[in-house]
Parts: structure tokens; sequence; C-alpha cells
């Protein structure tokens, strides 16, 4: 069984940036160093080269050690700041297509709703109109019967109120004339009322006719 090293796995965004700064940040400290050395070796170069002090010379053996250590460190770490911002780069490619196919399942799945929202919003539309046909046949059975209320204009009226009612809490509300709360209606009411208003005016006929058969 392998495990993937630091070198080969896939680096997140905040992983892969921390590894820059951190790169960068040693060389810095590399880019101080050397301005340090530079000033050190502008002190003893004379008296190593000019004065042969043994002392300096040594000094110089020193510096020039560690300068040649530290371009070959600058180089190394050069190379693994552009290694370093290579996946960087790649992470951030990575994350990003990520963010994107999560959005185009978002996507997805708001198409499907949008289609349905769309059929719901039909079939209420159709069931509306064949329930408000309904209504009007119905009233109109009732004045044919003798009775003159409800009527088709009062249908008229009190239906208009209420769809303009319902459509107070949509989308459209704006396009349509503004009702305040107390003009407000619903089919279930005003119906409700006239049915019950039927059913008394049924009983009391059917009740007058039993009374009348008794007699």
């Amino acid at each position: 069984m392998t495990t993937k090293t630091a070198a080969t796995k896939k680096l997140s965004v905040t992983d892969a940036q921390k590894i820059v700064d951190d790169l960068e940040a040693k060389a810095s400290e590399l880019a101080a160093s050397r301005a340090s050395d530079e000033q050190e070796l502008a002190e003893i170069s004379f008296q190593a080269h000019a004065a042969s002090d043994q002392k300096a010379i040594a000094r110089l053996e020193t510096i020039k050690a560690r300068v040649v250590k530290r371009e070959v460190d600058a180089r190394s770490i050069d190379a693994a700041i552009k290694a370093a911002q290579q996946k960087l780069a790649a992470a951030k490619d990575a994350e990003a297509r990520a963010e994107e196919a999560r959005v185009a399942e978002e996507l997805l799945e708001l198409s499907t709703m949008l289609r349905e929202a769309g059929a719901k919003a039909d079939r209420a539309l159709k069931l509306f109109a064949e329930a408000s046909n309904d209504l009007r046949k119905i009233i109109a059975a009732t004045n044919q019967r003798g009775l003159g209320n409800p009527s088709a204009a009062q249908l008229q009226a009190l239906g208009s109120r209420a769809i303009l009612g319902s459509l107070i809490d949509s989308p459209y509300a704006r396009d349509f004339q503004h009702l305040a709360p107390r003009e407000r209606t619903r089919f279930c009411e005003f119906t409700s009322a006239w049915a019950s208003a039927l059913e008394r005016f049924a009983s009391q006929k059917l009740n007058k006719g039993g009374d009348e058969k008794v007699a």
C-alpha cells in the first residue's frame, strides 16, 4: 500500500498558498542574509587581500562558503516557488471547476423546479377557469328556478375582488388594481354564504310543504 506524498497529492488552495508564502519568506530571509554578508565582505576584503590578515582570510573563506551555499539554496527555493505557484494555480482552477460543477447541479435542480412550477400554475389556472364556469352555471340555474340572488353581477363583482385579493401575495400584484384588506374576499366565503341562504330557503319550502300535507 502506497501513500501520497506532499509533492504528489492534490493540495487545497489554502495549503498551496501557505507553501508559496513559506517559500517566499525563506527567499526573503536569504536576501537579507546576502545583504548582511555583502556588508561584512566589504569590511574584511581589504584586510584579507591587501594586508594578508589571517583572521580576515579565514572569515572571508567562511563568508565565501556561505555565499555559495546561499546561492544554491536561493536557486532551489526559486525553483520551488515556481512549482508551488503552479500548484496554487492548479488548486485554484480545481476549486473553480468544483464550484462550477456545484452551481451546475443546483441549476439542474432549479430547472426541474421551474418546469414543475410552471405546470402547476397552468393547472391552477385551468382549474380556476373550470370552477368559475361551474359557478356561473350554478347561479344561472338558481336564477332559472326563480331566485334572483345570487346573480351573475354579484359573482362578477365578488369574484373580481377575490381574484385581486389573491394576487396581493403574487409577483403580479403591481400589474392589477390594489384592494384594501377590508375590500378583499375569497370565493369560499361568499359562495358558502350563498349556499347557506339557498339551504335555508329550500328548507323553508320543504317545511312549509310538509305542514300543508299534515293539515
